[in-house]
């Protein structure tokens, strides 16, 4: 007849438990035929069938999961079990022995000890995996300070209260029996008040119904989670994404602060040389006319019967390059001129 081992954290004396049973139930609830308390065990967690001469262990859908040597188990599926198996539920480790002769308990820990270390450590590296890629809330204060629970792929929703009975119970006087349920809906997960005394916060705002986002912090009266869901993080990408604004590129001389002595000596320095370099190339190009112009002037010389070239005229001046003031000076003269001619007839007509 097969035996369950059950060693529960503080205790030191493991329970026993004969599975003469066709169906063993495990659970928080008192009707299961193996009662385990903790707060991360669902009300009805797992079940040990059997078929024919086999066992097969079925987790149902708990919150926090059913691990199998380690491994976690999918929601009700089938698991066969051997001698010697180790099945763990929150922090209660559950060894699975087969024989017919009854199983007795020595002193020693030689037995579970190893393997219950090795589930220990395979359990917390499954959780921290959990933990980046699972959508999780946490109790932040009060008496279950710590208590998470984990929204794996088959949840559907759950109830948050005082009441044992819900899927979340968090026993503080300040939160309702049935407070507020979360529930997993097409555009994410929904948290909604079930018209509880003290009311639901989301992010100190009182709500009704409210999508939950990562980092969002829920308030149940004076008691406090956190939503956590890695999955609307997306690191893969970040390091192709270019900033919007590029900085400009800026010579190391125009920075404040910077010795630039030996880049400002250099450059006069080259400054110099090209100065020199400029005024040999112009002394040459003065020498280089000057012996063309005598040259010229040698041949003009030479030439028989020179040519004398008349004076260039003073240019006509046009109408259109008379200024305002000219053509003022020109108006002023004729108006004189008739007064004249007026003054000169009067005259000669006395």
């Amino acid at each position: 007849m097969p035996t369950l081992i059950i060693t529960e954290p503080g205790k030191n004396e493991p329970e026993i438990h004969r599975c003469s049973e066709d169906s063993i139930t495990i659970g928080r609830l008192e009707d299961n035929i193996v009662p385990l308390y903790g707060n991360g065990v669902s009300r009805t967690h797992a079940k040990i069938i059997t078929d024919g001469e086999n066992f097969f262990i079925v987790d149902l859908k708990s919150g926090n999961g059913t691990y199998l040597n380690g491994v976690p188990l999918r929601a009700n599926e089938k698991n066969i079990l051997q001698a010697g198996d180790l099945i763990a539920i929150d922090n209660y480790h559950i060894n699975f022995h087969t024989g017919e002769t009854e199983f007795k308990i020595d002193n020693s820990d030689e037995v579970t000890e190893s393997d219950i270390l090795e589930v220990k450590l395979l359990k917390k590296v499954l959780n921290a995996i959990d933990k980046e890629t699972i959508p999780s809330i946490e109790v932040l204060n009060g008496s279950a300070e710590g208590k998470k629970f984990l929204f794996s792929d088959d949840f559907a929703e759950i109830v948050i209260g005082r009441d044992p009975e819900c899927d979340f119970p968090i026993n503080e006087h300040v939160i309702s029996r049935r407070h507020a349920r979360i529930s997993k809906r097409w555009g994410g997960i929904a948290i909604r008040d079930l018209e509880s005394k003290n009311g639901t916060f989301l992010n100190n705002r009182r709500i009704v119904e409210e999508y939950l986002h990562d980092g969002d912090r829920i308030a149940l009266g004076t008691i406090v989670l956190i939503f956590r869901n890695p999955q609307e993080i997306n690191l893969t990408n970040i390091d192709d994404i270019k900033p919007k604004h590029q900085p400009a590129h800026i010579h190391p001389q125009e920075i404040p602060g910077i010795d630039n002595s030996a880049e400002e000596h250099r450059a006069e320095g080259e400054f110099e040389d090209q100065e020199m370099n400029g005024e040999r190339e112009h002394q040459e190009s003065a020498d280089n006319e000057g012996s063309a112009l005598e040259e010229w002037d040698r041949l003009e010389e030479e030439a028989e019967g020179g040519l004398n070239y008349p004076a260039p005229l003073a240019p006509k001046k046009n109408l259109r390059s008379i200024t305002p003031m000219e053509i003022g000076m020109i108006g002023l003269g004729a108006i004189i001129l008739i007064f004249a001619c007026i003054t000169i007839v009067n005259l000669l007509s006395s």
